[in-house]
């Protein structure tokens, strides 16, 4: 079966690979992969929504980004892990998309710049966002929603298991968008949309994965395969051609057996890394703004 991409988006990686030529993350050192990544990334960043205010804070030498809407509704708020396959990007490389969900949600967005893998694996990057949501805790308040695309969503998921098996007060929901849950599946979405053709390939994906567990096995870097009980509500977005997709699909399983409320919305015609595209593709703009409605359900808004 033949899946039909957007249009724009495929006009929008044909810009990216014209930036860059081609290259391969996997054959080189990482700064110099970064250094690419952060440069295809630069051509979707221009004209950002305005915002009433954006502010870095240094905490514990990692950089936190506080994104402030106009009209910000205070006591409400979304913690917003960035993906990049825990080895690349940044609050800079998602600027556009964090400040379209503060647009959309009407509440403050702050988003960690954790520590790469493989120099940094498991579990830095995600002791780096318990450190940034330790941090924006009381200043910000507990109403709060955690969200995350890609290696951010299964961060977001892993840091509401760290909150729930602590005792500590957890988020109102969790907006998981394309994210990768476990190494240990042989999913369709694999082998569909892995082979290349489609972005991210199972090979590409295998590697982050290594990178980032670094031979350790701990269930919360998994966490599709830890315990889900008593997490919040959760809203898994899905890119259609992509191959993790399924990822998301196994994991609302396994949270419907766990008892935890779950909801998955596909985006027909999008690939992993779609959300970054909102200045130029609609379905991009209709992605965040879903993701804004759940997100808006669980904590309120002024739009709510």
């Amino acid at each position: 079966m033949a899946y039909e991409i957007d249009p724009e988006i495929l006009a929008v990686r044909a810009v990216m690979a014209a930036a860059t030529g081609p290259f391969d993350i996997m054959a080189m050192p990482p700064a110099q992969g970064r250094a690419l990544i952060d440069k295809a990334a630069a051509v979707l960043n221009d004209g950002l929504p305005e915002m009433a205010s954006v502010e870095d804070h240094d905490v514990g030498g990692m950089r936190v980004r506080v994104l402030t809407p106009h009209g910000c509704r205070d006591g409400a708020w979304l913690y917003y892990l960035h993906g990049g396959g825990w080895f690349a990007c940044s609050v800079d490389t998602h600027d556009r998309m964090l400040r379209m969900l503060a647009e959309k949600t009407g509440v403050r967005v702050v988003s960690p710049d954790y520590r790469h893998a493989p120099e940094h694996p498991y579990p830095a990057p995600l002791d780096d966002c318990a450190k940034g949501f330790d941090w924006a805790l009381p200043r910000f308040g507990d109403r709060y929603a955690f969200g995350g695309d890609s290696a951010g969503g299964n961060m977001a998921l892993a840091l509401a298991m760290r909150l729930r098996d602590a005792g500590r007060p957890a988020p109102q929901g969790c907006a998981l968008l394309y994210g990768c849950f476990s190494p240990d599946e042989d999913t369709l979405s694999q082998r569909v949309f892995g082979r290349g053709g489609y972005g991210l390939t199972a090979e590409r994906m295998n590697w982050y994965w290594s990178n980032y567990l670094g031979g350790n096995d701990a269930l919360e870097a998994r966490p599709l395969r830890a315990p889900l009980q008593g997490l919040p509500p959760i809203f898994l977005g899905i890119a259609e051609a992509d191959t993790v997709a399924d990822d998301s699909r196994l994991l609302h399983a396994r949270l419907s057996e766990a008892n935890v409320p779950s909801e998955i919305k596909v985006w027909r015609g999008a690939v992993h890394g779609f959300l970054q595209m909102t200045r130029d593709v609609a379905l991009a703009r209709k992605a965040v703004a879903d993701t804004a409605h759940a997100i808006r359900r669980w904590i309120g808004s002024r739009h709510g």
